[in-house]
């Protein structure tokens, strides 16, 4: 920390009794100090009793206020006959003075500071070093059952799909047609090679027909079967996102699990690829 007192000393005459003691304070004095030593500065010396009055100070809290200012270096006290006077140290000479003490204390706490810190990192690092060496064995495994969460997810793995999208599609679905039609455009719109598999089905009412049309537009390959064994979107042939329909549940009710496991997910691309076989390329 580099403590400068040049702003200080710049432009006094323009700072009010407040500011100034403001600024003493900065350097560690306190609001009784600052307001004397400031009352010191106006004239040569000051009985107690004189500046107490002056820098509205309490009686009988002066001469603990003078005695401190005496140690700090920022004044001094003679004698006249039997009287106790006390003198300003020029501020060019004791606020640097000032500083050097305010910069040692700063030092000091940097420094303990600096140690304490060594000794949690030593104290702390075994314990990280030890909870990252066991991985969690299902850590590639999250289930989501949220509808929200399901779209969203389908959406970030989309994104950042590089080379194709594989996808059982069936009915019905947890996201609106507008927002199934945005999900398949984007990657498209990239070039991936986007393949999905519909329930025949789907093709008989006219809004799923319409949807099914507009994806094959921006194209998107398509394959009519029977029906699918569980909505299923796989990409890169790396990752899957499986959504699981409560068989005990009367209305749609889905819970999805994103995996990212290879193995996993070359094997369902075997199962899609033997369903794609199986499947036709329209439907009259």
């Amino acid at each position: 920390m580099n403590f400068k007192i040049a702003p200080l000393l710049s432009g006094v005459t323009k700072m009010s009794n407040p500011q100034l003691q403001e600024q003493l304070s900065s350097l560690g004095l306190t609001r009784y100090e600052a307001a004397v030593y400031l009352a010191l500065l106006e004239r040569q010396d000051f009985t107690p009793t004189q500046v107490a009055t002056r820098a509205q100070v309490p009686r009988q809290r002066i001469y603990d206020v003078l005695a401190s200012l005496c140690d700090r270096g920022l004044c001094v006290e003679r004698h006249s006959g039997r009287q106790r006077l006390f003198q300003a140290i020029d501020p060019t000479q004791a606020l640097p003075t000032l500083l050097q003490v305010k910069q040692r204390q700063y030092e000091a706490e940097l420094s303990r500071q600096r140690q304490e810190t060594e000794a949690m990192v030593a104290a702390l690092g075994p314990l990280y070093a030890a909870g990252h060496q066991t991985q969690d064995p299902l850590a590639y495994i999250e289930v989501l059952s949220e509808p929200n969460r399901i779209c969203d997810r389908g959406a970030q793995m989309a994104r950042s799909a590089q080379d194709s999208i594989s996808v059982f599609f069936s009915y019905p679905s947890v996201l609106s047609h507008e927002e199934g039609l945005k999900l398949v455009k984007e990657p498209l719109a990239r070039g991936l090679n986007y393949r999905t598999i519909y329930e025949t089905h789907s093709w008989q009412d006219p809004s799923n027909r319409e949807f099914i049309q507009q994806c094959q537009e921006w194209g998107q390959q398509i394959r009519f079967v029977t029906e699918v064994p569980f909505k299923m979107q796989l990409f890169d042939q790396q990752a899957t996102l499986l959504s699981l329909q409560d068989p005990l549940a009367g209305t749609p009710s889905f819970t999805a699990l994103s995996i990212a496991h290879p193995g996993l997910a070359k094997m369902l691309q075997i199962s899609f690829e033997t369903l794609w076989e199986q499947g036709v390329p329209e439907l009259h």
